[in-house]
């Protein structure tokens, strides 16, 4: 709650606007309207009211009218709907301040204003309400306009002050003018006045006057905020809202006044929604006529009606037919005919007669449907086409008719049933429309005429057709055609022709025709091309020759041949190897060719710009070689031996081998065994039988040697021992041979001596190995085995010192002798019960001379066996100690 300095209260303003009527003699009567709310702390209505009246641009009041308080009135809370008890903390209460002015004729008119504060706290769409106040204003025209006499426009209804949440408001929130002057209607933002600082402006101030300044989410036009809906209609000022948002909402409603098109005042309402969660349980609503499912103003008299309501099991329809008292229906959705063409007001009771019920109505507007049709011509060509049109209707006499031929018709327009002699200048599709009112009835009829386009036949040779012999397929680019007529020029025969779209056709033989083609789109659309062509024999070429020949002494002979015009010319391309490169004889003989291998020939015939070529390969055989090798040594007998063919030849190569031993092979590659040392001679023999004919031998007397190899053995001592002894001699038994290679298969170790002692350090079986080699460098492989036993010992996991005669002390068990030796026994608590340097000690189970407690003990065993490791080993573990 705010007070100014001069101890002027504000008071919670809920709305007001200002309206007046012209009395006469320059006299104004004004009307200004307060609301107020009444269960708010702030001020009283203002006794007096300041009024203050300003020129136009004027900044200093000519008049500053104090209007006294005519005393306030309690409204009744309006509310609509009998199914939802309203809050019962509304309280508003209206002042009607009246006040009479002389006000003469001026240029510019008078601008007369009342300002106050403040709105209240709790308002959701404005900045700061507490602090925003309002202006309520009102324009009185200027001499300089043709209403110097002139009542401002005055609202009829005071909307209802509460809404329900998510529920749809209808208001008529229309006003009346008493000059007749046209109305419009709009949303707009009201304006805001007086301060906390100063709540009760005296003089109020002169225009402009700002507007209040909305909540972020909040606008004129949705002043209920995102996801509400609020609209009037300009026209009716039927006033539509659908709140989706709890709170208090400012809204500003403005109507226009208009004289002869020249806007000449207006009047603003500014007033305050309380929106409010409603348990609404039963409603009546019916929709607008637009919105049922069928257009039924002029569409007979038979309406098939919606019931939107919920909530209610019994409905009563009176469909507002006047005199009489049958037009009544208790169905949820009924369908009426209605006696004759008119305007009704039908009324929806949900629920009559019980304690909660409701009362929807909806306007029907009834007229007979007008039909209107015609018919015409079916097609016609474009060229002279002439189109009648007849009309038909079941109008009345009066109806009016309008046809609408479009922008490419003769006649653009008619106003009579019957409509002759009209043409188009566009092919195709076109519509025509015939329309038909009365009162507020109309019917419209859309068909369209169908006007075939002028054909434009189009004959498309084929590329290249000279070239391709006397089958010609002819193609099309036609338009506007849809039937087509060939001729193809061919004297004295009357099976040229054909009515296909792209036809093929084989001409009797070579020469010049005329190809004619007729196109037509339908009727009498017709039209002709002719297009003269030349066309040949195919042109074919082809030759025979040797296939294949030797290099030596080659001849080839080449025989032409060809299909075509007489006057064809011809070219051989042999290549650049021939003895011969080019020729333009059909016949050529005695060709040779310089080069073996394959050679490409081609024979060429041609004439104008038509070509056609032929190739084929003819292959000239090489003289063949002879020549092999052996696969490098050394050989060591036994000898497996590879013998690799280097020979060459154009055609198949037939071999015989010689080995120097008896033996043969017709193999290309043979592989050859000797089992024994020596030298031998090879020798290779080769043949062909077709290409360059002939046969070679090639001999090596001393290409391949056979070496002996040598003999390994060996002999190890001892064969088995124990990881503690473990040196074993190697003795050499090999035979012919100048180098050993000992692998001992004791990790990495190895030696190059022939006899040796060598110490394992790893036990188990062991495979040592000889590698035997001569001075050829054959070798040979032998193995001996030999079995090293390894040091093991063995700790028990549980003893019991119970004083019988089976397992009463802890101690190791071994096979070898230990060196070195560290025994510990440790209790659950680390401490040392039991140590040992003496591997054959023993443990009683006693810890200063006590018998230890059963349990889980642990032992840590350090040693040092006889291995030829030689190092320390750890072994740890647990043991139990039962009794």
């Amino acid at each position: 709650m705010f007070f100014c300095a001069f101890g002027v209260k504000a008071s919670h303003i809920v709305g007001g606007d200002i309206y007046y009527d012209y009395l006469g003699n320059n006299n104004y009567k004004f009307y200004i309207t307060v609301y107020r709310d009444c269960n708010s702390t702030g001020a009283e209505f203002d006794d007096p009211l300041f009024l203050s009246v300003y020129l136009q641009n004027g900044t200093v009041p000519i008049q500053n009218i104090s209007v006294p308080f005519p005393g306030s009135t309690l409204l009744p809370v309006v509310f609509n709907n009998p199914c939802v008890v309203p809050p019962n903390n509304i309280c508003v209460q209206r002042a009607i301040y009246v006040i009479t002015v002389n006000l003469p004729p001026t240029p510019g008119g008078y601008t007369v204003t009342y300002q106050r504060c403040c709105r209240g706290p709790n308002i959701t769409n404005l900045v700061n309400p507490d602090n925003t106040g309002l202006t309520l204003t009102a324009k009185v025209p200027g001499s300089e306009t043709n209403a110097t006499v002139n009542s401002s426009p005055r609202f009829t209804n005071y909307p209802p002050l509460l809404l329900c949440n998510n529920d749809d408001l209808i208001f008529d929130h229309s006003a009346t003018d008493p000059d007749g002057d046209q109305l419009v209607y709009s949303l707009v933002t009201p304006f805001s006045g007086g301060t906390s600082a100063n709540p009760l402006p005296n003089p109020s101030p002169p225009p402009p006057y700002f507007p209040v300044n909305w909540s972020a989410g909040f606008t004129a036009l949705n002043p209920l905020g995102p996801g509400a809906t609020i609209a009037i209609d300009p026209v009716t000022g039927l006033l539509t809202a659908s709140p989706q948002m709890l709170g208090l909402f400012v809204v500003g409603i403005r109507v226009q006044e208009f004289r002869n098109g020249v806007l000449i005042g207006q009047t603003i309402r500014d007033f305050l929604f309380k929106v409010f969660n409603c348990n609404i349980t039963l409603q009546a609503i019916l929709p607008t006529q637009d919105q049922l499912p069928t257009n039924t103003i002029c569409n007979g008299l038979t309406v098939p009606f919606v019931n939107n309501s919920f909530g209610a099991t019994n409905y009563l329809w009176d469909f507002g037919v006047s005199g009489i008292t049958t037009d009544i229906s208790t169905s949820f959705q009924p369908t009426y005919t209605f006696p004759a063409a008119g305007t009704y007001e039908v009324m929806l009771v949900a629920n009559p007669g019980w304690p909660c019920t409701d009362t929807a109505f909806m306007t029907i507007v009834l007229s007979d449907a007008l039909n209107v049709s015609f018919s015409s011509n079916d097609s016609l060509c474009i060229n002279g086409n002439s189109f009648t049109f007849i009309g038909q209707s079941n109008g009345v006499a009066g109806t009016v008719y309008n046809w609408d031929f479009g922008p490419n018709a003769s006649i653009s327009s008619a106003n009579t049933l019957t409509v002759s002699d009209v043409n188009f200048s566009v092919s195709g599709y076109v519509p025509v429309t015939l329309n038909g009112s009365f009162s507020i009835c109309s019917g419209s009829y859309t068909d369209s005429v169908y006007i075939f386009p002028a054909p434009e036949p189009q004959i498309v040779l084929p590329s290249g057709y000279e070239c391709d012999g006397l089958s010609v397929s002819f193609g099309n680019a036609s338009l506007n055609t849809t039937d087509y007529h060939w001729d193809f020029g061919v004297n004295a025969t009357l099976s040229d022709t054909s009515n296909l779209t792209t036809p093929t056709f084989t001409f009797p033989s070579g020469g010049t025709y005329t190809i004619t083609l007729i196109g037509s789109s339908a009727g009498d659309c017709i039209d002709t091309i002719t297009e003269s062509i030349t066309v040949h024999e195919l042109l074919s070429v082809a030759f025979t020759s040797e296939d294949s020949l030797c290099i030596t002494g080659n001849s080839f002979d080449f025989i032409g041949a060809m299909t075509g015009p007489n006057f064809t010319t011809f070219n051989w391309d042999f290549g650049p190897n021939a003895s011969l490169s080019s020729s333009s004889d059909l016949v050529v003989n005695g060709v040779s060719f310089n080069t073996p291998g394959t050679h490409l020939v081609t024979l060429t015939g041609s004439f104008n710009n038509c070509v056609e070529s032929t190739s084929t390969t003819i292959f000239l055989y090489n003289e063949p070689t002879i020549d092999f090798t052996v696969e490098e040594g050394p050989h060591c007998a036994p000898a497996s031996v590879q013998f690799t063919d280097l020979s060459t030849a154009d055609s198949p190569i037939y071999y015989l081998w010689e080995f120097g031993d008896g033996q043969v092979s017709t193999v290309q590659n043979p592989n050859h065994a000797y089992p024994n040392s020596g030298v031998y001679p090879i020798q290779l023999t080769i043949y062909t039988t077709i290409g360059c004919i002939d046969t070679l031998q090639l001999q090596a007397d001393s290409l391949l040697r056979i070496h002996p190899s040598p003999i390994s053995a060996f002999s190890v001592d001892p064969k088995m021992t124990d990881i503690c002894s473990a040196a074993i001699t190697f003795h050499d038994l090999s035979f012919g041979a100048n180098s050993i290679f000992y692998w001992l298969d004791d990790g990495n170790s190895f030696s190059h001596e022939p006899s040796l002692t060598h110490i394992y350090r790893t036990s188990g079986m062991h495979r040592p190995m000889q590698i035997a080699t001569n001075s050829f460098g054959c070798s040979d492989t032998s193995y001996q085995e030999l079995f090293i036993e390894p040091f093991s010992l063995f700790i028990p996991n549980a003893f019991t010192p119970d004083g019988d005669e089976f397992n009463n002390t802890f101690f190791a068990k071994y096979a070898l002798n230990i060196v070195e030796w560290e025994l510990r026994i440790y209790n659950r608590w680390g401490q040392l019960v039991f140590e040992s340097f003496d591997p054959n000690a023993i443990w009683d189970g006693t810890f200063g001379g006590e018998i230890v407690a059963d349990g889980m003990y642990t032992y840590d065993i350090r040693y040092i066996a006889c291995d030829a490791l030689n190092a320390w080993q750890t072994l740890t573990g647990h043991l139990t100690l039962l009794r």
